[in-house]
């Protein structure tokens, strides 16, 4: 007889009854050490493989993951009760990011800052995982990267790049499902052109006409931007609202009123 078999007969002999008590067992025992059903779900998260398949799945029950940069292939799960959004139709530019902006009309052709859509989000999603000053690693691991390279071949996933002089020097990444948009990551190699591409990134949602734009916590450098905070229920009653809306994340760069 072959384990399975053997496996499968001992199941068979096992009354239904202690079938359920067992789960129950387990269920309530991770209930009270995880501190609350909640937890549970997002424990149970943790424990499949990262796949762009379980990043879509998560982001869509309001869900956002954070790879540990300390154990290879662990993904923590997160569902807080305060978070941050940035409102689509009322986001804030500061007055330096506004002067550097009407700056961009007036210097040589060589030094300005050319926006570009999803035209090397491979680059740009390597260059959000970079080193930055003393810190030699971030939260995009590879498995993280290579989940959200496979969403950005399926549509899902985009970018927008700020070239200067042809080069790549900036960048913000993110993903869209209908009128929901995450922000994910931002880099930059010249002074404020991640700053100058997430405000055209801005500009687009509010063009596309996407309903939620999460971007993490509240308290972020983000919040120059007018982040504001969110609770989880009204968080998900929105981002139900948003994700079943037919919206677009279209290939149009939109113009700044500046």
């Amino acid at each position: 007889m072959t384990d399975t078999s053997i496996s499968d007969s001992i199941r068979a002999s096992v009354p239904e009854a202690a079938k359920d008590f067992i789960r129950n067992f387990f269920s309530s025992g991770l209930t009270r050490v995880l501190k609350g059903k909640e937890n549970v779900l997002l424990w149970s998260y943790s424990q499949f493989e990262l796949s762009p398949f379980l990043l879509y799945q998560g982001y869509v029950q309001g869900k956002y993951p954070l790879p540990s940069t300390q154990q290879q292939h662990l993904i923590n799960w997160y569902d807080p009760e305060i978070r941050g959004i940035i409102p689509v139709d009322n986001y804030k530019v500061s007055k330096d990011l506004m002067r550097r902006l009407r700056k961009e009309r007036l210097i040589p052709d060589n030094e300005k800052i050319q926006i570009k859509l999803n035209l090397n989000f491979r680059d740009t999603i390597l260059c959000c995982a970079g080193p930055r000053g003393t810190k030699n690693k971030t939260w995009l691991t590879p498995e993280y990267i290579e989940a959200v390279i496979e969403l950005h071949g399926m549509g899902i996933a985009h970018s927008v790049e700020a070239y200067q002089n042809g080069l790549l020097v900036g960048g913000v990444i993110g993903l869209s499902i209908n009128g929901f948009f995450v922000t994910l990551s931002l880099f930059h190699t010249v002074d404020n052109a991640s700053k100058i591409a997430f405000c055209y990134l801005l500009q687009k949602l509010k063009d596309d006409g996407f309903k939620l734009h999460h971007c993490g916590d509240v308290g972020s450098w983000l919040s120059q931007y007018g982040m504001v905070p969110i609770e989880r229920e009204r968080y998900r009653r929105e981002l139900m609202l948003a994700v079943t809306r037919p919206v677009i994340f279209s290939s149009n760069i939109p113009s700044l009123c500046l």
